[in-house]
């Protein structure tokens, strides 16, 4: 078995009105959704990297969440837990924002928007495990926080 590089991220589902805010990734050519978030960074907490990086992505400024579903996807090159946070507070206007870790990663920031669940369901949503949880935990604050499993590649 090769050694895959672990990756840790912290992203928020933030809902408004029943809609579910998300941003827009193009990499080689194909574009997907994905929550806002991103890579932890030295010495940052999983709240304050979820926090910051939907500051930098969406230039909102989320005040208060929990811990709603934690999913890893693996294959040989890669590992990447996923932590997911469900947002019940937060601040600001949605706007584009950057994405500092297209250095690390050859995905680019293209878009915001909200989704509803009838287009939630068919987005080309990322990391798919954590798209069909969402789907039957549409804006449920009140679900315990899940352990999802593991998606290979």
């Amino acid at each position: 078995m090769s050694e895959a590089a672990l990756t840790v991220r912290a992203q928020v589902a933030l809902f408004a009105r029943g809609d579910l805010l998300c941003v827009r990734h193009r990499k080689a050519g194909r574009e997907y959704l994905v929550l806002p978030g991103g890579h932890l960074d030295p010495g940052e907490t999983l709240w304050e990297a979820a926090v910051r990086e939907v500051r930098e992505e969406t230039g909102l400024d989320v005040e208060a969440g929990r811990l709603w579903a934690l999913s890893e996807f693996h294959d040989d090159r890669r590992h990447v837990v996923d932590c997911t946070f469900y947002g019940t507070g937060w601040g600001g206007r949605p706007r584009l924002g950057t994405d500092p870790e297209g250095a690390r990663h050859p995905a680019t920031l293209v878009g915001i928007e909200w989704l509803d669940r009838e287009a939630f369901a068919d987005a080309p949503f990322r990391p798919t495990l954590l798209a069909r949880w969402m789907r039957a935990y549409w804006e449920s604050p009140d679900v315990p926080a899940a352990y999802l499993g593991v998606e290979s590649g």
